[in-house]
């Protein structure tokens, strides 16, 4: 037995030494691609130290399986690289820019937006809190995402329209079927065509850029500019007092690594080897719901808003400057500007009868005055401007046991687009000879 313990040490040391690879974790691409080269060595010298066959012979091996590995990589590579085969759509791993996803193209002006007439079709079964939490996947809810000649969401081409609703994801609610969007309801509600303009992650100058370039041609009465306090004032830049359109990051990132076999063979090891971990932060943002069925919900939140800094009275400011410029160019079309606020879910649910905040956090969690602020900086920017905060209808209807945001998502059910429909429709159909076609 003496003479087999030399052999079983040496293995040890080597699975000792494989073990130390992987137990420094995952934390990056590179450090996965680092494991795997080191774990691929390691194999073979435990191979070389214990085969039979000559020097020559495992050298030969080593080589030849390393450069058929590489020669069958290199191959499926090639389908990437003639743009054949995208690997990013299809193992659905995530990009690093909105324009690296599937279904968007890159933009000088706008950075990205949705490819024309692209159609998607699947199940929403996590919200993006949900993603965050490594929460169970809800029951799973039929999408059918169809986009017009434009790259917006409009199940059908439009030439002229006489409402235009432009925004961020809000607008577009890539979660939800169309017949549940504000924009649908509204057209239902106007009996007029409704056009929506909005695109997920879009801010103020990439919203003012769609107003100019999409909306104006679009020759219609009014215009609903959705802006949602969560993220639209924080797109902005505070040290940059002009307008300006979002410059272009075609440069930024290479067609090719995005769609490459090995770059989303890596992500997806790097997921299955991580797993799902919870985001700690978000686990503190929750509080249970009671709806008008006597069911409790669990909310979780995700945007916290504290008051507002000098940064964001910068902010403010530059917001001034867009809106400014979307009135001018709206008047001298003689166009009807409204400006619906869309407020976070906490804003909504704070202070409820029947909301029962989880966690200090959610208790001691305050809110700004931003909805005032709005209203106060377009009165005096222009009377004209018309302002609608859509926190009280959304609230009233929370009150009364109205499920009106995801709750594990932070946006708008198919009730809360409803009302938030209904909300704006109350505003424009206050004038509605102003709809009618001239």
């Amino acid at each position: 037995m003496l003479r087999y313990k030399p052999t079983w040490l040496a293995i040890a040391i080597f699975l000792c030494g494989g073990t130390l690879v992987w137990m420094t974790g995952v934390t990056s691409t590179k450090h996965l691609v680092d494991n795997l080269v080191a774990g691929y060595l390691l194999c073979w010298g435990l191979y070389a130290l214990f085969s039979d066959l000559p020097r020559k012979e495992i050298q030969g091996r080593f080589v030849l399986m390393t450069l058929c590995g590489i020669v069958v990589l290199g191959s499926a590579e090639l389908l990437a690289v003639a743009g054949l085969l995208n690997y990013q759509t299809l193992f659905g791993t995530p990009g690093r820019e909105w324009f690296d996803r599937s279904g968007y193209v890159r933009d000088p002006e706008l950075g990205y937006r949705r490819e024309a007439h692209y159609r998607e079709q699947g199940s929403f079964v996590r919200g993006n809190i949900g993603e965050a939490l490594c929460l169970p996947a809800n029951t799973p809810e039929r999408f059918d995402l169809r986009y017009d000649h434009r790259g917006f969401r409009n199940d059908t081409d439009m030439d002229r329209a006489d409402v235009v609703v432009i925004g961020d994801s809000y607008v577009e609610s890539p979660m939800l079927p169309g017949s549940s969007l504000l924009t649908t309801q509204l057209s239902q509600r106007l009996r007029a065509s409704v056009a929506n303009l909005g695109i997920s992650g879009y801010g103020p100058e990439q919203e003012l850029v769609v107003l100019k370039r999409y909306a104006l041609a679009l020759q219609p009465k009014t215009i609903v500019w959705v802006f949602f306090e969560g993220n639209d004032l924080y797109q902005l830049d505070p040290e940059d007092q002009e307008v300006r359109a979002v410059p272009d990051t075609s440069a930024a990132h290479d067609d090719y690594w995005m769609r490459s076999l090995t770059r989303n063979l890596l992500l997806l090891s790097r997921k299955a080897v991580q797993g799902c971990v919870p985001h700690p932060d978000y686990l503190r943002l929750r509080g249970r719901f009671l709806d008008a069925e006597g069911r409790e919900t669990l909310l979780y939140f995700w945007e916290k808003l504290g008051a507002l800094r000098p940064t964001d009275r910068l902010r403010l400011e530059r917001l001034r400057a867009i809106w400014a410029e979307a009135y001018q160019v709206s008047r001298q079309q003689g166009i009807r500007l409204v400006v619906a606020f869309a407020p976070v879910k906490h804003r909504v649910h704070q202070g409820l009868e029947n909301f029962e905040p989880l966690t200090k956090e959610m208790r001691e969690w305050p809110l700004n005055d931003l909805p005032e602020e709005v209203a106060s900086m377009l009165k005096q920017l222009a009377p004209e401007i018309e302002f609608l905060d859509l926190t009280p209808p959304l609230r009233n209807a929370a009150a009364q046991g109205v499920l009106t945001y995801l709750p594990d998502d932070t946006h708008w059910t198919a009730a809360g687009q409803r009302i938030a429909g209904e909300a704006i429709h109350q505003v424009l159909a206050g004038n509605p000879t102003r709809l009618a076609k001239e």
